[in-house]
């Protein structure tokens, strides 16, 4: 869901940090301040000499290399180049499973849920997430803002599966648990935000959402609380009576964050929330402009957040007059949804299809989307014995028909 509070801030700080700078001229410094000032890229440059020649043991005994891997991670994320991403997270994860405790297991596995959440494997988002959080667990962990981390992640993943009630379930535990942890509340009630609005209840999300971003307000974290802007915006259109204007303008305000200390990914989100703002406002030509906007931002892999900027597109589209582009482009938006297993989102598009079918004229194909969101929704169609009707079983009722209307 959009702003959802995603985690990986790294200063590369250790206690051999002078004895470093001395050995690497300045190197570790240099990152520092490039990735902390947006420069993506550049910290890519800067740490592909360390990302191929790093080994299991350096990782595992050095925190230094550790750190640079992480930090490798992270940027190739925010640039969308997510398979690499991943391939260096899986293999810290495998190598914390071999050897628990000898690198930061919690920091990996939230940046791996978060990844396949984002990319629609909602499967392995889950299985990753559980058991990382049945490891902390029998192991008594003190670390309260890991755990918070990884909760808020794995509820995302299971809200964008449509399973909200465990999402809930497990928002609410976390925040008797961090009454006085006040940035790990504030990610915690982001999140709990995020699962109510999800179940109907569009109050009680944005007075999480107020409240999330009441205590971040004087955080240091500055791409956290744009990405706060971006789900409070959300939360605001999804309330019964929208205010598109307040949506539209907290927006604005944090897409220049996000350009300069996020990934593509959450530009892309705020972008698309910008198109929903523009369809409420009745404005579907600067709509279009936004989702598409969205769309090139995006890679393959990014399946959930390219289904809701193909499904603003759509919207605008046939707000456009264009019914054609309209469909394709909603009809695309609910295939990748299904294939993500987010079923829910998935019947409100093809909610939307077919309305926009029924609309056309084409009876046969919006009966078809309806049927599918019924599907998707997971209400199921019960088989029903047919009976044959014959002519004569046809006629009797017009016959009775025209009687009443001879004896009147």
């Amino acid at each position: 869901m959009p702003g959802v509070y995603a985690h990986g801030n790294f200063d590369t700080w250790s206690p051999g940090y002078l004895m470093f700078i001395a050995a690497t001229h300045n190197g570790v410094s240099r990152l520092y301040e490039t990735f902390g000032n947006g420069g993506t890229a550049e910290t890519v440059e800067l740490l592909s000499p360390w990302a191929s020649a790093w080994s299991d043991v350096e990782a595992t005994t050095d925190p230094l290399v550790l750190r640079a891997a992480l930090m490798q991670a992270t940027a190739l994320e925010r640039l969308g180049r997510v398979e690499e991403a991943v391939a260096i997270l899986e293999r810290l994860h495998r190598l914390d499973e071999r050897a628990p405790g000898r690198i930061d297991g919690v920091a990996v596995c939230v940046s791996l849920v978060r990844i396949y959440r984002d990319a629609g494997d909602l499967g392995r988002a889950v299985d990753l997430g559980e058991k990382a959080l049945t490891r902390l667990g029998a192991g008594a962990s003190s670390d309260v803002l890991g755990h918070v981390e990884l909760v808020s992640t794995l509820a995302g993943a299971y809200s964008e599966r449509g399973d909200l009630l465990r999402s809930a379930t497990m928002l609410d535990e976390m925040l008797t648990r961090t009454s006085g942890e006040r940035e790990a509340r504030a990610k915690t009630l982001w999140n709990a935000a995020i699962t109510a609005t999800e179940r109907g209840r569009t109050a009680e999300g944005l007075l999480l959402a107020e409240q999330a971003s009441l205590l971040l307000s004087s955080a240091p974290d500055v791409r956290g609380r744009a990405r706060l802007q971006n789900t409070l915006a959300w939360v605001l259109l999804a309330q019964p009576e929208p205010d598109a204007e307040r949506a539209r303008s907290l927006l604005r305000a944090a897409l220049p964050q996000l350009r300069q200390h996020d990934s593509s990914l959450s530009v892309a989100s705020a972008e698309t929330e910008l198109a929903r703002c523009e369809l409420m406002l009745d404005r579907p030509e600067v709509a279009a402009r936004h989702a598409r906007s969205a769309l090139k931002r995006l890679a393959p892999e990014h399946t959930l957040e390219r289904a809701r900027a193909l499904a603003a597109l759509g919207v605008a589209l046939l707000q456009q007059g264009d019914a054609e582009a309209g469909t394709v482009a909603l009809d695309e938006s609910a295939e990748l949804l299904v294939a993500a297993s987010a079923s829910r989102q998935a019947a409100v598009v093809w909610r939307q299809l077919a309305e926009a079918r029924r609309a056309a004229g084409d009876l046969a194909a919006a009966l078809d989307a309806a049927q599918r969101a019924l599907d998707a929704a997971g209400i199921i169609r019960e088989p029903v014995l047919a009976v044959p009707v014959t002519a004569q079983r046809r006629q009797r009722p017009r016959a009775t028909v025209a009687a009443r209307a001879t004896s009147s």
